[in-house]
């Protein structure tokens, strides 16, 4: 194996670990690291995820490069409020059609 297929390899391991960070701290989901034989091995590399994660958000804090998300800056609308806001309208809509029967 090349030093080329090593470097390719870690930094893709690099990213997993970055993304299991992200989504700890986003969600509060930690990997089950606890079910496996080698779980010092995986404790150590979430832990790897979550200084490089931490590393590259405070790169972005004071970089002049990024800014704070503006409310038309919406690439991805969180559509999980919308859909539970249609279902409590359509439940009371539901609600009073059955209750005038």
């Amino acid at each position: 194996m090349s030093l080329r297929s090593l470097l390719h390899i870690g930094f893709d391991l690099t990213l997993i670990a970055m993304i299991l960070a992200a989504v700890r701290r986003n969600t509060g989901y930690v990997f089950a690291y606890e079910h496996y034989g080698i779980s010092t091995y995986l404790y150590k590399y979430l832990g790897w995820g979550e200084w490089c994660y931490g590393s590259l958000v405070k790169f972005v804090k004071f970089s002049g490069k990024f800014r704070k998300q503006l409310p038309q800056d919406e690439f991805i609308q969180d559509t999980t409020n919308r859909i539970e806001e249609l279902d409590r309208t359509q439940h009371k809509a539901h609600k009073k059609r059955h209750s005038k029967h």
